[in-house]
């Protein structure tokens, strides 16, 4: 049950953005499949770009026109270009599925072939079994079905807005993300059509999440800051006026930021939250890998988060309490990025450190 209690944080870097930002190309490994009307891929938009699905602006909605083409599949292909990175969440932010009628089916595998054919088709089980594999409901993924075949699994949100869904841990290499129709909940049937509402997506995230150790110490502080989004100004004879910017998210019933489920702008909550948290007593594996020279597959805060994110570089999702899962689940969660641009570790016994953190809320 949502209810703002601060818990033990967790952390989604989105593993795209990092790769995109150490040089790897977009176009080329992060794909939507080109119009092929044999294979019912509808790879065309009417607003948007490739590139801008994963541009990190969920607010700069992709729209394909699933209502001409009701029958037709958006597949999404993604080249993590190696098994060294671990993925264990996929998060689809400010999408309409509802409205559109639509649904979301991913499948991997660790050969490329594996994810082009529709459905799932060219998916090896021996890679993953989804029946095996648990989905689990972080935010409005509310039904999570493997298909007959285990090549595939299927999410259905029950609202238009943001969805994270978590798996066990992995590192296979090749991963698909195929939105297709929906009409009547046919589940993970393949024969489902879209509505008359056509479809769009904000920004699609995948990556590995990471829990912090434990909770943070008691004396963090949680604000409430409209800090950049008025401008309070005084007049010589003392007179004050402010222009204001932004109320912070956005929210119509088109439109909306991560984890706001409101539908217009005075039904919604205003400013900017901000957590200033300390860690006291950390583990030095809890923070640093063991060797510094080559990225590793250890788990720790600086290998699965700091780096990731390039510091406060790139936003990130973030979860007050990794325990708040399932309905009503999107009040512990912001999509924000660090204000600090540098982690300061103090040793305050051998191989034992504190840490701060500063995470603010981005819009």
């Amino acid at each position: 049950m949502a209810n703002m209690n601060i818990g033990t944080p967790r952390f989604y870097p989105d593993l795209l953005n990092y790769l995109m930002s150490r040089g790897v190309a977009q176009n080329g490994n992060f794909d939507v499949t080109a119009t092929n009307a044999s294979n019912k891929f509808m790879g065309t938009f009417t607003t948007g770009s490739e590139a801008e699905l994963f541009d990190m602006n969920p607010l700069n909605k992709c729209t394909f026109d699933t209502s001409a083409d009701t029958d037709g599949h958006v597949l999404i292909t993604i080249d993590t270009q190696s098994t060294t990175f671990k993925k264990s969440y996929i998060a689809i932010l400010n999408h309409n599925l509802v409205s559109s009628v639509g649904k979301i089916r991913v499948f991997a595998g660790n050969e490329s072939s594996d994810i082009t054919a529709l459905n799932g088709g060219n998916a090896d089980t021996a890679d993953i079994a989804w029946a095996n594999d648990t989905m689990v409901e972080v935010v409005n993924g509310d039904t999570t079905t493997a298909a007959a075949d285990d090549k595939d699994v299927v999410i259905e949100p029950a609202t238009d807005g943001s969805t994270i869904i978590r798996f066990a841990e992995n590192t296979l290499r090749y991963w698909a993300i195929q939105f297709e129709g929906n009409t009547t909940n046919t589940g993970v049937a393949e024969n489902g059509t879209w509505g008359s509402t056509d479809f769009f997506v904000g920004s699609i995230m995948i990556g590995e999440y990471f829990d912090m150790p434990h909770a943070p110490d008691l004396e963090l502080t949680r604000m409430i800051s409209y800090n950049r989004l008025n401008d309070l100004q005084e007049s010589h004879g003392g007179q004050r006026f402010s222009n204001l910017k932004s109320f912070g998210r956005t929210a119509t019933s088109t439109s909306k930021s991560p984890f706001t489920t409101a539908s217009n702008g005075y039904d919604m909550y205003g400013g900017r939250i901000i957590y200033d948290m300390s860690f006291s007593f950390l583990n030095n594996t809890e923070i640093m890998p063991d060797e510094y020279d080559i990225l590793a597959a250890d788990d720790n805060f600086v290998s699965d988060v700091w780096n990731m994110t390039n510091g406060n570089h790139l936003p990130f999702i973030f979860s007050i309490d990794k325990d708040s899962e399932g309905d009503n689940a999107e009040s512990e969660h912001i999509f924000g990025r660090f204000a600090n641009n540098s982690l300061d570790m103090t040793q305050v016994a051998p191989e034992i450190y504190n840490i701060k953190l500063t995470v603010e809320e981005e819009f």
